[in-house]
């Protein structure tokens, strides 16, 4: 995929939705008192060409992450932006305008791949981190120990996790250290996912319900399998909604219920998709979804 060129993240930058994401992002920036701001990247999208088009990019340092899986052809890397220099600043201003850029253009037809992927503030990249990022990417296969891998980096399979994890599973992310993850949704927003704390996880007993909480890689249900495996066909429904509806909470529900259905072969995709515009119809002209 070719690598946007300077002038179309600058068109971005010149965007009202833009220069409110921004605000909110700073605003973000100043309740928390963030100190640095480290973003993963995915490499295997546009390559190291990604730096390029960021100031001072051919300077910037990054690390990269282990390889999730050899089948990837390049790697995740991860790089470190203090927030308290205007550099700082304005390459973090010209990522959120690259993250809006790839899902303003991700629409029905032309799908776009995400380089921008994960926003961990007050994280600094160490190898406990690395290792975290490496090991949510695992979850051993249904009944086996045979390690399958998910693409979780990537904001459109995040925001369908976020909904498929339990909250055990959220758990087991925040015992690596990872306490929030920000992202660009698909209503091209700053989102967060904020992992829950072992207190609100287990209300009683909680020291004895940790000592019986596995560590990654994950274990997930057969029905969190089916989901899974209908990824793509979820993302393409909601790329054809993000444009009508907003996307939010019910609207995850609506289409995976539906994916449910067609993993379990009871409907084909062509009915699923009748039944999702049927289910958002009367919400959508109440006002509710979008």
């Amino acid at each position: 995929m070719l690598i946007p060129k300077v002038e179309f993240l600058d068109n971005i930058q010149a965007t009202d939705s833009y220069q409110k994401q921004l605000k909110a992002l700073y605003l973000t920036v100043s309740d928390n008192q963030y100190q640095t701001l480290t973003v993963l990247i995915d490499l295997n999208i546009y390559g190291t060409a990604v730096f390029d088009v960021l100031d001072s990019g051919t300077d910037l340092a990054y690390e990269r992450i282990k390889r999730i899986h050899h089948t990837f052809k390049d790697d995740l890397a991860l790089i470190d932006i203090p927030l308290d220099s205007s550099k700082g600043q304005r390459l973090l201003e010209q990522l959120l305008a690259l993250a809006l850029y790839e899902n303003t253009y991700d629409i029905s037809g032309y799908p776009h791949a995400r380089s921008i992927c994960l926003w961990l503030f007050d994280q600094p990249i160490t190898q406990k981190l690395k290792l975290s990022v490496y090991l949510i990417g695992q979850a051993y296969g249904l009944g086996t120990n045979k390690k399958r891998y998910l693409r979780y980096w990537d904001p459109r399979v995040l925001a369908l996790l976020i909904h498929l994890w339990t909250e055990q599973q959220k758990l087991q992310i925040y015992q690596l250290g990872l306490f929030h993850i920000y992202y660009v949704d698909w209503n091209n927003e700053m989102n967060v996912l904020t992992l829950p704390t072992p207190n609100e996880v287990y209300l009683s007993d909680t020291e004895a319900a940790l000592e019986q909480l596995k560590s990654l890689p994950f274990r997930f249900s057969q029905q969190q399998w089916h989901l899974l495996e209908q990824t793509e066909w979820m993302n393409m429904v909601v790329r054809q909604l993000k444009d009508q509806i907003v996307i939010n909470a019910q609207s995850y529900e609506t289409v995976m219920s539906q994916a449910l259905l067609i993993a379990q072969l009871q409907i084909t995709q062509q009915q699923a998709v009748r039944n999702i515009v049927k289910d958002l119809e009367q919400p959508r002209s109440q006002g509710v979804a979008g």
